[in-house]
C-alpha cells in the first residue's frame, strides 16, 4: 500500500518538475522570439552605422577632388599649375591619398614625380567615357610605389578649360575603409568590406564564406556602386544569451528544487507523524483499549482531529453504556404489557358475568388497541391491520364522545395487504378529534377515512367537518411538513412524527399534507404503491 508521504512527495515533485520544464520551454520560446530577433536588429544597425561611416569617409574624398576640379575650371589652371596645387594638397592629406594625377584629353596621366602613362585602355577610363557620370571608381589595384591596395577615383573637370586638364585621377587607399569595417568587433567577429566593380565585370572578395549555421548581415556603400559591408555571425552566437539564460534558470531551478525537497520532506513528516500516531491509537481502540486517547496538544487540524476522535470515543462509550441500560430496562418493561393484557381480560370476563355488555365491548376494543399499538416486531404492517387499530381507537372515542363523534371507513380492498408504516393513522384521528371536533361543543361531526390508489401511489385521507384551520396557521403547518423540521409553535408532534417517518422510509417526495376549505379539513398521506421488500426497508431503518 502506498503511503500518503510517498504520494505527496511523488505528486509535489512531479508538479515541480513539470512546472520547471514548462518554465524552461517558455523561456526558450520567448527569448527565441524576442532576444534573437533583437540581437539581429541591433547587429544590423551596427553594420548600417559602419557602412554609413565608410560612405561618409568616401564622400569626403569625392568632395575634396570636386573642389580641386572646380578650382581648376574657375581659375583656368594649366596642367603645371594644377599639379602644383595637388602637390600641396597631397602633402596635407598624405594619409588619405596615394597620389593625385592630371589626365589630358588623350588619356595620358601626368604627375610631377614620374613620367606620364596612358590609361586609355583601363576599364575605369572606358567606363567614364561611355557614361555621363561625374566620376567612376576603379577596381582595387595594388600600388606599384608601396604595394598598398588602392582604388582610383577618376573625376571630370567640368567645364573643360584646355586639353591638358580634362580629368583628375586620385588614388585612394582602401585600408582606411577596411579598418572602419573591421572595427565592428561583434561576437568576436570583424566586418568585411566586399568590393565589386560593375565596369570590370569581376568581383574582389575579402574572405566571404557563408553556410547554414551562419547569419549574414549586409549594408551597401551608397557612394560606390557594388560595394558593401558584410558581417558573418554564427547562429550560436546570436542565441548565446538564450543558452546562458537557460543555464542560469537550470542552476536556479536545481537550487530551488533542492530547497523545495528539503522543505517538502519536513512538511510531509510534520503531517504524517501525527497521523501515524493517531492511526496507532485507532488500532489500539479497535483491539479493545478503552482508556487510550489521541494527543490533543497540537493547535492545528491534526490536533482538532485528535480532539474530535477523543470526543467521539467518549460519546461512543457513553452510548454503549446507555444502550445496555435501555436494553436492561426493556427487558423489565416487557413484563408490563403482559400484565396489562391479563388485567383487561379479567375485567372483560367479570363484566360478562354481570351482563355489562357495553363494558365488555369497551374493554375488548381497548385490549385490541393496546395489543396492536404496543406490539413488537416490524415497523411496517398491512393496511388492514392499521385500519383495524385506528377503528378500535375510534370505537373507544365514540363511546366517550357519543353525542358529538361519528366515523366512517372507505377503502380499496386491493390495498388491504399493502404494507404501510405502523401507528400512522391514530395521531391524525386524535388531532381531528381534539382540534377539529371538540371545540364545537354539542355539534356532531364525522371523521372519514379513505384509502385508495392514485398514480402508482397509495393515498390515505383523514377528513373531518369540524373547526376549520386558519389560513396563516395552515401555511405554518405545511411549511413545517415540507421542511421536515419540527416547530412546536406551528404544529403538534403527532403530525410531524407521521410526516417524518414517511419521509425517512420513502424519501422527500412522499409525506403528509394538510388542507382546510369548504368546511372540510383534510390530512392526506401519500406513499409509493410499489417499494422495496419489507425486510430490506426494515434492515435499512435499523442501520
Amino acid at each position: 500500500m502506498n503511503s500518503i508521504q510517498k504520494k505527496i512527495a511523488l505528486y509535489a515533485g512531479g508538479c515541480f518538475i513539470l512546472l520547471f520544464l514548462a518554465l524552461l520551454v517558455a523561456i526558450y520560446m520567448e527569448m527565441n522570439h524576442t532576444v534573437v530577433p533583437l540581437n539581429r536588429s541591433l547587429t544590423q544597425q551596427v553594420v548600417n552605422a559602419r557602412s554609413e561611416q565608410i560612405d561618409y569617409w568616401f564622400n569626403q574624398r569625392i568632395g575634396e577632388i570636386d573642389m580641386l576640379a572646380s578650382l581648376a575650371s574657375d581659375h583656368r589652371w594649366t596642367r603645371a599649375e594644377l599639379l602644383q596645387e595637388t602637390r600641396k594638397f597631397e602633402a596635407k592629406m598624405e594619409e588619405e591619398y596615394e597620389s593625385i594625377r592630371v589626365v589630358d584629353l588623350q588619356a595620358n596621366s601626368w604627375s610631377q614625380e614620374d613620367r606620364p602613362f596612358s590609361i586609355l585602355i583601363r576599364p575605369y577610363y572606358q567606363h567614364l567615357i561611355e557614361s555621363n557620370a561625374q566620376y567612376v571608381v576603379s577596381n582595387p589595384i595594388v600600388s606599384k610605389a608601396n604595394g598598398a591596395e588602392i582604388v582610383v577615383i577618376l573625376y571630370r573637370v567640368n567645364p573643360v578649360v584646355n586639353e591638358e586638364v580634362v580629368y583628375i585621377a586620385a588614388a585612394v587607399s582602401i585600408e582606411k575603409m577596411q579598418e572602419i569595417a573591421q572595427d565592428i568587433s561583434l561576437y568576436d567577429r570583424s566586418g568585411q568590406l566586399i568590393v565589386a566593380n560593375a565596369q570590370a565585370g569581376d568581383v574582389k572578395t575579402i574572405k566571404h564564406q557563408t553556410n547554414q549555421d551562419v547569419s549574414l548581415f549586409e549594408a551597401p556603400i551608397n557612394s560606390v556602386q557594388g560595394w558593401k559591408l558584410v558581417l558573418e555571425v554564427p547562429n550560436s552566437e546570436l542565441s548565446l544569451a538564450v543558452m546562458k539564460t537557460q543555464r542560469t534558470a537550470l542552476l536556479v531551478g536545481i537550487l530551488i528544487g533542492g530547497v523545495f525537497i528539503v522543505l517538502l520532506t519536513l512538511l510531509v513528516s510534520s503531517i504524517i507523524r501525527p497521523i501515524q500516531s493517531l492511526r496507532q491509537v485507532m488500532k489500539n481502540v479497535q483491539k479493545g483499549d478503552q482508556y487510550i486517547r489521541a494527543d490533543e496538544s497540537r493547535n492545528d487540524e491534526i490536533g482538532d482531529l485528535g480532539r474530535s476522535f477523543n470526543e467521539m470515543l467518549v460519546q461512543l462509550y457513553r452510548s454503549e453504556q446507555e444502550k445496555k441500560e435501555i436494553e436492561l430496562k426493556l427487558v423489565h418493561e416487557q413484563i408490563k404489557p403482559h400484565f396489562l393484557y391479563n388485567t383487561l381480560d379479567t375485567i372483560q370476563w367479570m363484566a360478562g358475568d354481570y351482563g355489562a355488555d357495553n363494558v365488555v365491548e369497551m374493554v375488548e376494543a381497548l385490549s385490541t388497541y393496546f395489543r396492536l399499538g404496543l406490539g413488537v416486531g416490524s415497523p411496517y404492517i398491512p393496511l388492514e391491520q392499521e385500519l383495524y387499530h385506528v377503528e378500535s381507537y375510534l370505537h373507544i372515542q365514540c363511546v366517550r364522545y357519543e353525542e358529538i363523534l361519528d366515523y366512517e371507513l372507505h377503502y380499496d380492498e386491493e390495498l388491504l395487504q399493502r404494507n404501510i408504516i405502523r401507528f400512522m393513522l391514530q395521531p391524525l384521528v386524535e388531532n381531528a378529534i381534539y382540534h377539529g371536533i371538540k371545540p364545537l361543543g354539542d355539534q356532531k361531526c364525522t371523521i372519514s377515512i379513505f384509502a385508495y390508489k392514485k398514480d402508482q401511489n397509495v393515498v390515505i385521507k383523514v377528513e373531518n367537518n369540524g373547526v376549520m384551520i386558519p389560513e396563516q396557521k395552515l401555511t405554518q403547518i405545511n411549511q413545517v411538513l415540507v421542511e421536515d423540521n419540527y416547530d412546536s409553535s406551528a404544529t403538534g408532534f403527532g403530525l410531524y412524527s407521521v410526516n417524518h417517518r414517511i419521509r425517512l422510509a420513502f424519501g422527500a417526495a412522499y409525506g403528509l399534507t394538510v388542507s382546510s376549505s369548504g368546511g372540510i379539513t383534510k390530512m392526506m398521506i401519500r406513499i409509493p404503491l410499489e417499494w422495496e421488500r419489507d425486510e430490506d426497508v426494515e434492515d435499512c431503518n435499523r442501520r
